[in-house]
C-alpha cells in the first residue's frame, strides 16, 4: 500500500495530472474531478468548474470525510466528490481516484461495446477486469450508491453514458488505467470497425490474471458478491447495426430509387 503524501505535494500532484488529462484529451476542460487521500478523514481534490488545463495548486480543495471544505481557499469542492469519497470508504487501499470523460471509451460504450471483454492480453495487466456500472444521474447521489460495489471490487469502471473512475494506491497509478481505458478502447473500436474478433478462451484469461494479480482481486475471489462487469441489457443503448445492416436500412428508407 502507498505511503500518505503530505498536503502541498498532494495539491502539486492533481495540479500536475489534472493539466496532463487536459492536454492529453482524456477529458474536457470543466470535466472530471480527481483526489488524493491525506488522512485523518481528510482529502484532496479539484474545485468545481475550474479549467483542468489551467488548475494551479492553490486551486485545490481539501474537504473532511463528508465532502465539506475545510482548510485554506475558498473554492467548493466537485459536485461528484461523493464517488470520491465512497471509493476511499469501500476501499482503504486506495489512495487516489480519477474520474474523467475519456472520449472513445465513452463512444464505444455508447455504441453497444463491452470494455469488460478481453480481446487483448495487455487489459488484464493494465486495467484488471474492466466493469460497466448502470446509468446513473451525475450530480446526483445516485452515482456513489451506485459506484460503491463496484469500486469495492474493481480498479477500473466506466459508468454508462458518463465516464470512466479509475482507483490506485497513488496518483500516477490511477491515471495509468485512465490511459490504459481510453488505448483499450480505441484498439476494440478499431477491431470493431475492421469487422471484430473472439475474445481470448476463458482459460487463457485464467491464466493472464493468475500472472498479472497473483493475489486474486474481488472479482477473482470465489463466493465474493462483486456486480457483474456488464449492466443487465435492458440498461443498455441499443447495440449498433453493423455496415451492411446500416446499408441496408438506408436502401430501404429511399426505397426503389436507392436501389439503382
Amino acid at each position: 500500500m502507498a505511503a500518505l503524501i503530505d498536503e502541498n505535494r498532494a495539491r502539486r500532484e492533481i495540479a500536475e495530472t489534472a493539466r496532463e488529462i487536459y492536454d492529453r484529451g482524456l477529458s474536457g476542460a470543466a470535466d472530471g474531478n480527481l483526489s488524493i487521500r491525506l488522512g485523518a478523514g481528510r482529502f484532496a481534490t479539484t474545485p468545481s468548474g475550474v479549467h483542468k488545463g489551467k488548475l494551479k495548486p492553490e486551486d485545490i480543495v481539501v474537504v473532511d470525510a463528508s465532502g465539506r471544505a475545510i482548510g485554506r481557499g475558498s473554492r467548493k469542492p466537485s459536485s461528484e466528490i461523493g464517488l470520491h469519497l465512497v471509493a476511499y470508504a469501500r476501499r482503504p487501499d486506495v489512495h487516489a481516484v480519477i474520474h474523467a470523460h475519456p472520449p472513445m471509451a465513452i463512444a464505444y460504450q455508447l455504441a453497444g461495446g463491452k470494455l469488460s471483454e478481453v480481446l487483448v492480453s495487455e487489459v488484464v495487466f493494465a486495467c484488471g477486469q474492466v466493469a460497466t456500472a448502470p446509468y446513473t444521474t451525475p450530480t446526483t447521489s445516485q452515482v456513489p450508491e451506485m459506484l460503491g460495489d463496484y469500486l469495492a471490487c474493481y480498479d477500473v469502471v466506466l459508468m454508462a453514458r458518463h465516464g470512466s473512475v479509475t482507483v490506485g494506491g497513488d496518483l500516477e497509478t490511477a491515471l495509468v488505467r485512465l490511459d490504459a481505458l481510453e488505448h483499450t478502447a480505441r484498439i476494440y473500436a478499431t477491431v470493431r470497425m475492421l469487422g471484430g474478433a473472439e475474445p481470448i478462451a476463458s482459460g487463457e484469461v485464467d491464466r493472464l490474471f493468475a500472472i498479472a494479480k497473483p493475489n486474486p482481486p474481488p472479482y477473482r475471489q470465489p463466493g465474493r458478491a462483486c456486480p457483474a462487469p456488464e449492466p443487465d441489457l435492458a440498461t443498455r443503448p441499443p447495440t449498433a447495426p453493423n455496415d451492411a445492416a446500416l446499408v441496408d436500412a438506408v436502401l430501404q428508407a429511399l426505397g426503389p430509387r436507392g436501389r439503382r
